[in-house]
């Protein structure tokens, strides 16, 4: 039987006709089809219908274990009119096969896949038929394909993430997140995380674009635009550009290049650096008959990426340079946002990336157990200027270096690479997460029992995907920056936080107090965190109130961690004092994250320019559980993000702290001009009333941070006393400012809950807003308004109210009864 040559290809930008093809697939047990419809995984499906029930819910995770055991055959039946057969090509585009696939159009075998992270595509038509045409795949799960695989290379990869007997990730290119995580639960899925279409044509049809910049300068910009074809055997073409005319084209087994001048480039920068600016193009693409083959919009932004790793009074550095200026990076690392991609839409991913720009993020880090994002995640990334961090899909293991492993992911990193730095966001691509630190100091070789051969195979191995195969085809690409790891230091020895990239854990899952997030400082911070539970209605999501116990099963099978709930209860206990309640030490994990991470984040921005950037660990979830997101799987933001928005304002004010009781204030800028920012600080007893208020105005002169004088405060004594401190100021882009701090050294009078009265102010029905009221007797710290009806968003939270009234505007899909809000203070 003969195996059609497939490439690689994307949905369709233009098509003579195309179709969507539904599917079904056997139940390996009960022997029955069931309808999956146009994408999605065996697992989403069987929840569909009813016979496997919510995963996420109390423990019902461990029914699905036994879907990896069994081979799933799909099928789809479609319909072609002699019309459709006329047509010189009928071609078959999977987007996302997931994982181990073959693939036979009326009993032919037409591909066989085994990569999630690239499309297919099959020319099918010497064995289409006039009338019904059945595709039919069998999918085989990575458990089951390499069952034999450690028998046969005579040792086990270490891959601790991969909660199974059959421990097989490293061999599997799908996303290695699916095989369990310290965030995630286990759900393998099996399927088609995209659509699969149908292409009928005569000549080819565009399958890729992208563009790279060549060279940049004051003066001009050289910018060459890739296309690519689905038929291999054109080799020029007539291409015309909206911006450059047109032009003829020769090009090799489908792939065209071409090369442009842009004198006095507008440029693209991040959020807070300037315009985000984007050409429009529009390609009509002829064939050498002068047919049309198609045309595709094409926008594509001018910038150029450095990273700045060379000896310095420090150690070594690790910083970004976009079009020359040097840039502190702000922002968190982003996995997926389902255990499920089919399941995840373009609305998903936009919503995100917002949150992004609204919290103050200048970059994120696409992380590297999950998969690749869309266009969309990156068109977004584009618009709003949020720079991106792109890892290559490694994480936590030790993977092989055999041909055919080497072979696979070439073929997905020339697919991917090209795709993605086509996009100006794009500045850096990292070969993988954590790899080469576990090697040297999580301890596999004396674990899985690797030395002499199989570590020296390891080894070699890591150099030839990551310091050889990967680079190489970064360069042939782009122009965008590449290492091979992160970190590029581990944290522990005082020297190696000032060398490279760091991931600080000394607080999670080291001794570390709390106030070392804010001391122990990487040169780049490009992970730390610490984890907290996500608000009740996350909770009773599920989960029953009988469950909201540390101690109870469901808890403990939701908290993957394996220092988890202890670790959270042992910092809060030592903030806030011991939790009464579930409820209360919900509340406390949300303040004990948030001031961790601020710790940190404080410590990062003060330090530059010795520190590149930060970005926290981790912004999102892929299911509701206690993690370290700073939003939870239902996007309601946690008190870290409303902190974090704070936190990473170009230019804010933030608390250094020497202990958990005793800070610093200091004024941090992003900016790279100079600024006259007018700062009044006022204190405030907690009855409200005005106790001194001081001029603390600095002159800023482009990125760094000043200590803002409070000593004439400091000898008034106020600081002795429960305070409330608040610092106001204008921005500059004249946006008004408020940070406000407590200062507490004893104890102080609580409110009651008959103290504190809310109420609806105005309703919107039509815009879907509300402003609550407010209305307390006494000081309330760290107001938590939580609802119990899901989709409401708050303007602001996790406030101090000095006694009187203050307002708080909601945003909702409906709106809740005001007694459906719950409040929690200190």
């Amino acid at each position: 039987m003969r195996f059609i040559s497939f490439i690689f290809c994307i949905l369709s930008f233009a098509t003579f006709a195309q179709m969507t093809l539904s599917w079904s697939f056997l139940h390996p047990v009960k022997k029955e089809w069931i309808d999956l419809g146009n994408k999605g995984s065996v697992q989403e499906a069987l929840i569909a219908n009813g016979d496997l029930p919510d995963p996420f819910y109390g423990l019902n995770e461990n029914k699905f274990a036994w879907i990896e055991e069994h081979q799933w055959e799909f099928k789809s039946i479609f319909f072609l009119d002699s019309g459709q057969l006329d047509f010189n090509f009928i071609e078959a585009a999977f987007p996302s096969i997931d994982t181990y696939a073959r693939v036979y159009l009326n009993n032919e075998l037409v591909l066989a896949a085994d990569n999630a992270f690239i499309p297919h595509c099959a020319q099918v038509k010497k064995w289409a038929k006039h009338g019904l045409n059945e595709f039919k795949i069998i999918f085989t799960p990575p458990v089951l394909y390499h069952k034999n695989t450690k028998a046969e290379v005579g040792y086990e990869l270490p891959a601790p993430n991969d909660d199974h007997d059959i421990s097989i990730a490293p061999y599997v290119r799908k996303p290695q997140y699916q095989f369990g995580w310290d965030w995630a639960l286990r759900m393998n899925t099996i399927g088609l995380n995209k659509e699969v279409i149908v292409h009928t044509y005569n000549d080819a049809r565009i399958v890729n674009k992208t563009s790279r910049i060549i060279s940049l300068d004051q003066e001009k910009a050289i910018v060459a635009f890739d296309l690519h074809l689905s038929n291999t055997q054109i080799d020029s073409i007539e291409w015309e550009s909206a911006l450059f005319g047109k032009e003829n084209v020769k090009g090799k087994n489908g792939v065209f290049t071409r090369r442009v001048e842009i004198k006095d480039p507008n440029l693209w920068w991040p959020r807070g650096q300037g315009d985000q600016y984007m050409y429009k193009d529009h390609f009509r693409i002829y064939a050498p008959n002068s047919k049309e083959i198609g045309s595709v919009d094409h926008m594509f932004g001018v910038k150029i990426a450095e990273l700045i790793q060379e000896k310095d009074e420090w150690g070594t550095s690790y910083y970004f340079k976009i079009n020359g200026r040097r840039i502190f990076c702000k922002g968190a690392n982003y996995i997926p946002q389902e255990i499920f991609p089919a399941a995840v839409e373009d609305e998903d991913i936009e919503q995100m990336v917002e949150v992004m720009a609204e919290s103050n993020f200048n970059m994120v880090r696409v992380w590297g157990g999950g998969y690749y994002p869309d266009d969309v995640f990156y068109q977004k990334c584009d618009e709003l200027g949020i720079m991106v961090w792109q890892d290559l899909m490694f994480a936590c293991a030790m993977y092989p270096g055999d041909t055919a492993f080497i072979s696979n992911i070439t073929r997905e990193f020339n697919y991917q690479i090209p795709r993605i730095s086509g996009h100006p966001s794009a500045v850096l691509f990292n070969g993988n997460n954590e790899v080469k630190v576990a090697w040297n100091n999580w301890g596999f070789q004396i674990k899985y029992g690797l030395y002499g051969k199989s570590a020296k195979e390891i080894e070699t191995a890591y150099d030839l995907i990551f310091k050889k195969t990967a680079p190489e085809i970064v360069k042939k690409h782009n122009t965008i920056p590449y290492v091979h790891t992160s970190p590029l230091s581990n944290w522990g020895k005082t020297d190696l936080y000032n060398h490279g990239s760091q991931h600080y854990w000394g607080v999670w899952h080291g001794k570390d107090p709390m106030q070392d997030f804010g001391n122990k400082i990487g040169r780049f911070n490009a992970e730390y965190g610490f984890q907290s539970f996500p608000e009740f209605n996350t909770l009773r999501s599920f989960s029953k109130k009988t469950d909201w116990d540390l101690s109870s099963e469901v808890m403990k099978h939701h908290q993957k961690s394996y220092v988890g709930n202890d670790m959270i209860l042992k910092h809060a206990k030592k903030l806030f004092g011991k939790p009464k309640d579930f409820e209360q030490f919900v509340y406390y994990s949300q303040l004990t994250q948030s001031m961790a991470v601020s710790m940190a984040v404080a410590g990062h921005r003060i330090d530059a320019p010795r520190c590149g950037g930060t970005l926290y660990w981790q912004l999102n979830d892929c299911w509701p559980a206690p993690t370290w997101s700073s939003v939870d799987y239902f996007g309601n933001w946690k008190a870290l993000q409303y902190q974090i928005r704070e936190d990473y304002r170009d230019i804010a004010i933030v608390a250094k702290y020497s202990d958990l009781t005793n800070r610093d204030y200091y004024l941090v800028s992003d900016i790279s001009d100079s600024f006259q920012c007018n700062i009044i600080c006022k204190v405030y007893d907690l009855s409200g009333d005005l106790l001194i208020e001081h001029d603390v105005s600095q002159n800023i002169n482009g990125t760094g941070s000043i200590k803002l004088d409070l000593t004439a405060i400091e000898a008034s004594g106020l600081f002795d006393n429960n305070v409330l401190v608040v610092f106001q100021f204008k921005d500059n882009q004249g946006q008004h400012c408020s940070r406000q701090f407590e200062q507490l050294v004893a104890k102080y009078p609580k409110a009651k809950n008959k103290d504190v009265f809310i109420s609806y102010e105005d309703i919107d029905l039509e815009a879907k807003t509300a402003v609550i009221k407010i209305q307390n007797k006494k000081f309330l710290r760290s107001l938590w308004i939580s609802s119990d009806i899901s989709g409401v968003r708050f303007d602001k939270n996790f406030m101090h109210h000095l006694p009187g009234n203050s307002y708080v505007t909601i945003s909702f899909d409906a709106l809740p009864e005001i007694t459906e809000f719950k409040l929690n203070w200190l």
